[in-house]
């Protein structure tokens, strides 16, 4: 009897202690709100103001849940009968962004994702070939809307389309979720800190705050968020293996094939469905014509993280959060000058160009800029022996079409490959080109970093023209 008094008091005492770590773990509960199935978590430093927004959300949750199923049923049925508001405006919105994307981001992926599922079941790859022409089809089907229902087109429901809105769905969802949190926050008319939900791969942040993201291999990366939605593709999350290759789960629209050399990608939007339609757009195309893209938007900003830890930036990534430590001060641009000369020779070909900043000891700082097709850059004999026999995906990353005769402009933004500010000291431009037909030339500008201006000027002898550096 003893024995079981003993024991008795011994599960209690453990209870006990269970029961208190419990209560530390969840005294800032994270909501447990589903939509489709997959968990909408809610952070906020109100608990009280949590639950109120929980609970108006409760309804919106439904609604949401309903509006999945509908979708369901037209990807089961081929038609739906009476279909919601919020089912049209997602078909419209579906045609849109594709429209907008050229077809990078496309709701019609949907079979294709079918096969590469049954290919991981099989553990056997499927005929490239043939996922290319239904790919190219499938982005050709057409659903209508006629009377009080929507169909896919007999030819959509031959080859079998199915809708596959994901990145959409997601920032949708969100962006209908925010309209309540505010509501809600209107009502307390009091100062609610700062708000982050999440969805899937999107974290939609109301208020204004610095978050460090954990992706891949990279320890974090400090994001400033102000009434944004943030996007991340982990390139490790989104690998499968098919007969024991690693592959992404992102497939390229136009291929129906998984996106190559993927690397993990952030996509920063004031839109929650912009930062998941792009997000996906930008991981089908090579990292230098995505981040060429955002370069043009004024409401989008990315950073691309390559396999081997490169970082890749768009121009206003890092606006918000620059470093305490960086070389220079926010109002000042490192700016470099190059020329590719106009030469009088019978066959001429554009030069294959590869620009980087280097230490004092030559080893690779920052690559600026690289033009030319991969297969003939080991013709930048340097530049190929220092860094591209060794990094396909830098390569993949970097490389851009070849250029004119000109003059051109690049900016630095005082940050080494992996996004962290270079020290104070010397350094330099090294510029290599080579030409089919022409001669290959090096060129070599030594600068100081610190703190006071920095102003240099070069001439090329044939193959690179007038080069000139400087930060003001």
């Amino acid at each position: 009897m003893q024995r079981v008094a003993n024991l008795h008091q011994y599960w209690m005492q453990m209870w006990s202690f269970i029961f208190c770590i419990s209560a530390l773990l969840f005294a800032n509960p994270v909501s447990a709100l589903t939509v489709k199935e997959m968990p909408l978590k809610l952070h906020m430093d109100d608990a009280q103001l949590q639950s109120q927004v929980e609970k108006k959300l409760s309804p919106l949750v439904q609604k949401l849940d309903a509006v999945a199923q509908e979708l369901d049923q037209l990807n089961k049925q081929g038609k739906l009968q009476n279909p919601s508001a919020d089912v049209k405006a997602l078909l419209q919105l579906c045609e849109q962004w594709q429209t907008q994307t050229h077809s990078n981001f496309t709701c019609r992926l949907g079979a294709l994702q079918r096969d590469w599922d049954a290919a991981v079941g099989k553990s056997e790859l499927p005929d490239r070939a043939s996922l290319r022409q239904k790919a190219r089809l499938h982005l050709q089907l057409q659903w209508k809307t006629e009377g009080a229902a929507v169909y896919f087109s007999e030819q959509a429901i031959k080859d079998g389309l199915q809708l596959d809105l994901h990145g959409l769905w997601q920032g949708w969802v969100l962006e209908r979720v925010a309209e309540d949190i505010k509501a809600v926050i209107a009502q307390q008319k009091s100062s609610t800190g700062v708000v982050n939900v999440e969805y899937g791969n999107l974290t939609l942040v109301i208020g204004a705050t610095v978050q460090q993201i954990k992706v891949a291999d990279v320890a974090s990366v400090p994001v400033s968020l102000k009434d944004q939605t943030l996007a991340v593709l982990d390139r490790q999350q989104n690998l499968r293996k098919v007969a024991h290759y690693p592959l992404s789960s992102l497939l390229v629209p136009k291929e129906g094939w998984p996106v190559e050399l993927a690397p993990s990608l952030l996509v920063r939007a004031s839109s929650a469905i912009e930062a998941g339609v792009m997000a996906q757009a930008l991981i089908s195309v090579s990292v230098h014509d995505a981040l060429e893209q955002v370069n043009k938007m004024t409401s989008v900003t990315a950073l691309a993280i390559t396999e081997t830890g490169m970082f890749f930036a768009s121009k206003d990534w890092y606006g918000a959060t620059r470093a305490a430590d960086a070389p220079w001060s926010a109002q000042k641009i490192f700016t470099v000058d190059y020329e590719i000369p106009s030469l009088d020779v019978a066959e001429y070909r554009r030069p294959y160009v590869a620009i980087w900043i280097a230490d004092d000891k030559g080893n690779s700082v920052r690559q600026l800029q690289l033009l030319g097709e991969n297969r003939w850059l080991r013709d930048l004999r340097l530049w190929w022996r220092k860094v591209g026999r060794s990094d396909d995906s830098l390569v993949d990353a970097l490389a851009g079409a070849t250029r004119k005769p000109g003059r051109y402009r690049i900016e630095w933004d005082g940050r080494d490959a992996q996004g962290k500010t270079v020290a104070q000291g010397n350094y330099e431009l090294h510029i290599e080109v080579a030409r089919e037909h022409g001669e290959h030339e090096l060129l070599l500008l030594p600068f100081i970093l610190n703190g006071q201006t920095v102003s240099a000027n070069a001439k090329g002898t044939n193959e690179i023209g007038r080069v000139s550096l400087g930060l003001n």
